[in-house]
């Protein structure tokens, strides 16, 4: 699936990233708390820290989209002088 994504976002002059998807639906994006119970069914999603709760799928897309910025960070990040990328 990342490669054709990747592949249609290029075709379209968009920039692409793919994200460790694990435990995205069980992590509450507000307090960080991650657990089974957190998921009571496919549908759900209700934080047994904060309270926080919506649609799984929902809940699942902002810690994706979290997990994006925060990585965007350092794939954009300009190259000090005099210092080769890795």
């Amino acid at each position: 699936m990342g490669q054709y994504l990747a592949y249609k976002a290029r075709r379209a002059g968009v920039p692409f990233l793919e994200v460790d998807p694990a435990y995205t639906s069980q992590r509450c994006p507000r307090c960080g708390h991650t657990g089974r119970a957190n998921r009571p069914d496919r549908d759900h999603f209700r934080c047994r820290r904060c309270g926080l709760a919506g649609p799984a799928d929902l809940v699942a897309g902002v810690n994706v989209r979290d997990r994006a910025r925060s990585a965007w960070v350092f794939v954009t990040m300009p190259v000090a002088p005099g210092h080769t990328p890795a």
